[in-house]
Formats: C-alpha cells, structure tokens, sequence
C-alpha cells in the first residue's frame, strides 16, 4: 500500500488494461478514444487552455474528463444542463473514480438558493399566515423533515409536489436572505451548503447556476460560485442559449401577482398600521391585470416594433410603470420595520429597474419581446450574442475550460458553437462513436412524402410509420417538432393502436420513461425535451421515428431578430443561424436510437426536405452512419432480425 503511494497514478495506471478501474469495475475495457480524451484534457490542465470536444455516443467522455481531473489535484467546477447527469456524476461516477485515482478530495453538489429551505421563512410563513387544511399538513410534512435534514435540499422532500406554492414561501430566496442577513451559524442551510462547496475539490452545478454566477460577474455584483482551476460543461451545446437567459432578463405576471400578495403579508405583520402600501398593492395589481387585458385573449408572441404601435398598451404600460415606482418609493420608507418589508422592497426595486430597462433600451445586441395569453404574460429582455460577455468573464476567471458534448460540430466544423460563445481562438477535436452504425441500425427514409407545409402529412407520415410500428411491437418513440402536430398524431393513433400511448404532458418526464420502459406495445409522442437527455437501452426502444427537420419557426421573436442581426452583419442568416441549430437538434433526436453496443433498430427520417433540398446534404452527413434505406421492407427486416452478434 505505502508502494502505491509513492508512484503518482496516471491515465493509463487508472484507465488502461491493467488500472485501478479494471479492478474495481466488472467487465471495464479500455476503449482508445476515451483514453485519447483523457489524454487531450490532461494536456488542457497543465496548458491552462480551453478545448471543444466531441465525443460521439457510447465513447465515454464523463471517465474521459474525471480522470485527469482528479488526477490534477485542482478544484473543479463540472456544469451539466440536465439533473440525470448531475446526479449520476455525484451518486455513481464521482464515488467511483474518488476512489480509483485514490483522490482524498471531497465532490459536492451545488443548486440554486430556491432548491434549499430557509428555516426563518418557514418559522414566519407557519406563525404569521393563514392556511387551508392541505396547506397546514404540507407545512407540518417540511416542519418534521426540516428537524432531520443535514442541507435543507428540496430534492429529499419527495411528499411536498417540486412546484407546489408553499415551497415558495419556504425557500431561500435570495431578497429575504440579504435582508435577515443569514448566516451557517444561524442555522441557515443555504449558507452551510455554499461552505462545503467551497471546500469541496469538485463542484458539480448546472448550467442555469453558473451562467446566474456569470451575469453576476458581468454586472459587477459578485459572485454565486467559488473559484476553480477547471471548469467543465458537459451537455455543452445547450449551455449558448441558457446564457441568454441570464445575460437578459424576464418578468412575468406571475412574479408581480407573488410580489404584490408578498407586500401585503409583510404589511400585515410588520406595518399593519400602514394601510396606504396595501392600498398601493392593490392598485398595482389591477395595473398588472389591465396591462395583460391589452395584449389581448390569445396566445401571441409580440415584437417590441409590433407593441410600439399600440396606443393602448403604451398607455397601459406607462401606468403599470409609475404605480409600481410609487409601491417601491412607499415601501423604502418603511424598511427599518422589518426583514419582509425590506426583502420585498428589494423585489420591487429591482422589477422597477428592469422594467424601466426594457422600456427603454436602444441596444442593437438585445430584443425586447413578449409573450401573452389571456391570463399571463411574461417580457422577456434576449441578448442576441454573448459571445463578448462570456468571453470577458472567461478571461477574467482564467484556468481550463473544457466544453463537451455528442453533438457541437456541424458538418465536422465547431465554427457555429465556437462563435456563439466566442470561442475562436480554442483547439477541437471530435471522437466519433464506437458503435457500429452499418450493423446496428438504418435509417429509412420514405419515398413520395408530401412537403411538410401539407395538411395532411402527419396522416400520410403515419400511414408510412404503421408498418414498421406493428413489427417493432412498438416499442417506438414518435419526436415531433410541435405540440400541434404531436396532438394531431396522437388523435389519429389512439383509434387504431392497440398497445399503450404516452403522450409528452400527461405525466412528469421521468414517470413517463419509466411507463414506456415497463410497458408492452408502447409507443411515446414527444416533442422538444424527448429529442434529448433520455437514455433507454436494449429492447424497449427499436424505432424512432421524427416528422420533420426540426428548423426554429420563423414567426418567433428571438429568430426574427437573430435573422436580422446576421444579416446586418452580411452573413446569410438561414446558412449561419437555422441549419446549424437544425443540425445540432437532428443529432440529438437521432442520437436517441442506440444507446449501447448492443442495441440495434430502425431511425425513420421523414421529411422529404433531406432527400430533394440542396441543404439535406449538410443534415444527412452529420447524422450517424447508418445504411440509408428506401423501402418500408428494409426497414421492417431489420426491426424483425436477430440483433446483432454481443459483443465479447
């Protein structure tokens, strides 16, 4: 054992024919392209540089990064964009590789504040506040656990729903906290929790976390994350957009309805005799009401060009603006009266800021835009790029950045991803799948499809698909690019399919994967969320199936604008914007059919836009390599054939 000690542990000692990992795992081999990874993001620490990195399904690129990682002995920060990944890196990748590169390091995870309670919230909201019966019991069920829980993380509380309203009167939300002023020593969790991970050696968080922490940087508040030497994002490609999302701003209905039933509970206890700010409320909230009335019943997304030319809701608009001013300078009068008056000044503040931003500003890298219905809406503020934010934060942090993921490049280039987030200057490298794509699989792709603007294609793609869903039994996922025509397919199939039908909606994700894995003759209708981030292996899943190229639709805000900005900057917005996000999303959906050296099936592809648009070409050759195959027959024989020999 002192004899180990000695001899510091390398990639090969841990991850080849004869390492700590073949001893430790059952049936571990080597594969090269996990090694070459391992080895590539080793010369990345030492390098201090930033790397993009491919690596195709099954290549093993979670050991690939870990190893060198904790070989390094630096603090690393692992960003991923799902909870399957974060918690399969802290309950089982994490234990395992501590232990096999004999790291004494601790690996901790790390959520946002609204995941953790607060113990003051809960003491207020129990003492000051009037319940229904269902409400009491829910506070008494996070009352019990709050007395036996060592983090305070809403995760362990599985009897109390993840959105149900009373957790948000309990949590650590971020106003309240500066304004009680907590501390781990007061018995606060969120405080406790962030110490640990300071000290842990790896902190595991999600991209949403750490692109808060960088819009923090970037406004000059702080900061939310300790440092690292490493930082990681697994599930990169999505992290562009999320980093959108925090380098703009949203407010919706909802959170101005939370604010306004926030002030008056806080006035009731802590200023009852100041009735005026309750009034205040209430003129505010009608505010809000007329303001969603002007955008009119249906549900509509708006341009700031399109608001700007109606009268009524700038008029709307100006009102809701000043009551909301007029709440927030009556309540700063009052703060020294209590920790609740002064968390809900901060809220108002801050909406009066950004409202006052959203109305006002000129900048051509942003977007102002809306969406309404006739009982929410919801302002959203959408930087275009940010690729120059997220370029001067990284420099500023300094260290190892590694991105990675199965699907950043297009047609072989990172050119897309790299610019995105102003990555030019960074070295890439792709790792294609081990598995065996001419054996395990092909792709069929029907003749004498109608243009998907047809009103009859989803009838006319599923009369293709019948054939193929009778011999796979199904087993079948159905991936669509809307909520629409996911509902007109699953209308046409309940009649006449005589298995089981799971539709994206009707219960929680993982409740559904868990149903369509346990299930005979099942077939799962999905859209966005099911095109990625789901793993089923082996027999339950023999055929997916995708209804079109999944293009971004064209009357949408955010891709209006981006066309715009490209164009402006003489770029061909369909070639630089639409077909690659297409092409990433295409990867991913079809990414969904083998999962494993031995799973095998059939990846029906059935817009016809492939085959008879110049464009196709770039989409085709950035899929999987499976033999293209034409005739419904081909395709049958292979869901019907023996799967291929196991491998030894």
């Amino acid at each position: 054992m002192a004899k180990k000690q000695q001899t510091p542990l390398t990639i090969e000692s841990v991850m080849g024919e004869e390492g700590t990992l073949a001893e430790s795992v059952k049936g571990y081999k080597p594969r090269q392209s996990q090694l070459d990874m391992a080895q590539e993001v080793a010369e990345l620490i030492e390098t201090q540089s930033t790397l993009l990195a491919e690596a195709g399904t099954g290549t093993g690129k979670t050991f690939a990064y870990l190893v060198p990682a904790l070989l390094s002995g630096k603090k690393i920060i692992i960003s991923t964009a799902t909870k399957t990944l974060q918690e399969q890196l802290i309950q089982k990748d994490l234990p395992l590789l501590l232990k096999a590169t004999q790291t004494n390091g601790k690996a901790r995870l790390l959520k946002g504040r609204d995941n953790y309670l607060c113990p003051q919230r809960l003491e207020l909201t129990e003492t000051t506040e009037q319940h229904s019966r269902e409400d009491w019991k829910k506070l008494a069920i996070i009352r019990d656990w709050s007395e036996k829980t060592r983090l305070g993380d809403r995760a362990e509380l599985s009897e109390v729903a993840e959105n149900d309203p009373i957790w948000r009167k309990v949590c650590a939300r971020l106003e309240f906290c500066q304004a009680a002023e907590c501390q781990s020593d007061k018995g606060c969790f969120y405080p406790h929790v962030k110490e640990l991970a300071s000290d842990a050696q790896v902190l595991v968080v999600n991209h949403h976390l750490f692109c808060a922490d960088l819009s923090l940087r970037e406004q000059g508040f702080g900061e939310l994350l300790p440092e690292a030497d490493v930082y990681i994002f697994d599930e990169a490609h999505q992290l562009p957009d999320i980093a959108a999302q925090f380098l703009g701003f949203s407010i919706t209905r909802g959170q101005l309805e939370e604010l306004v039933r926030d002030i008056r509970h806080a006035q009731k206890i802590e200023a009852p005799d100041s009735k005026d700010i309750a009034d205040l409320a209430q003129r505010f909230e009608e505010q809000v009401k007329q303001f969603n009335e002007t955008l009119g019943k249906w549900e509509k997304r708006w341009t700031w060009e399109q608001l700007e030319r109606e009268a009524a809701f700038m008029e709307a608009s100006k009102r809701l603006r000043n009551q909301l001013e007029f709440m927030a300078d009556s309540l700063k009068t009052i703060t020294e009266r209590g920790k609740q008056l002064t968390a809900v000044y901060k809220r108002a503040k801050e909406f009066q800021e950004q409202l006052q931003e959203w109305f006002s500003t000129h900048s051509e890298n942003q977007i102002r835009w809306i969406e309404s219905s006739q009982a929410r809406f919801k302002l959203n503020l959408t930087p275009l790029s940010v690729s120059a934010a997220f370029s001067r934060q990284r420099e500023a942090i300094g260290g190892a950045w590694l991105f990675t993921s199965a699907t950043l490049s297009v047609r072989n280039q990172f050119d897309y991803f790299a610019n995105r987030l102003g990555l030019g200057e960074a070295k890439s490298v792709r790792w294609p799948s081990p598995f065996d794509y001419a054996t395990q699989g092909v792709i069929y792709h029907p003749i004498g499809l109608p243009d998907p603007r047809d009103p009859n294609y989803i009838k006319i793609c599923l009369r293709a698909a019948w054939p193929l869903l009778k011999a796979s039994e199904g087993r079948a996922f159905m991936l669509f690019t809307s909520h629409r025509a996911m509902q007109e397919a699953y209308a046409l199939l309940k009649p006449h399919w005589d298995g089981k039908l799971l539709v994206q909606g009707e219960s929680p994700k993982l409740v559904l994967l868990n149903q369509f894995k346990n299930s005979e003759r099942v077939i799962l209708l999905g859209t966005s969320s099911f095109w990625e981030g789901v793993d089923v292996k082996g027999d339950a899943l023999k055929l997916v199936i995708i209804d079109r190229i999944p293009f971004a639709p064209p009357d949408d805000p955010i891709v209006q604008a981006r066309e715009a900005y490209l164009k402006q900057k003489g770029l061909n917005a369909f070639a630089h914007f639409q077909l690659p996000e297409a092409v990433i999303a295409m990867k991913q959906g079809a990414g969904r059919l083998i999962r494993d050296l031995e799973d095998y099936g059939v990846l029906m592809l059935c817009d016809p836009r492939l085959s008879n648009k110049g464009y196709g070409a770039a989409i085709r050759e950035s899929l999987p390599a499976f033999p293209w195959v034409y005739e419904p027959q081909a395709a049958i024989d292979k869901l019907t054939s023996q799967p291929p020999q196991k491998h030894s």
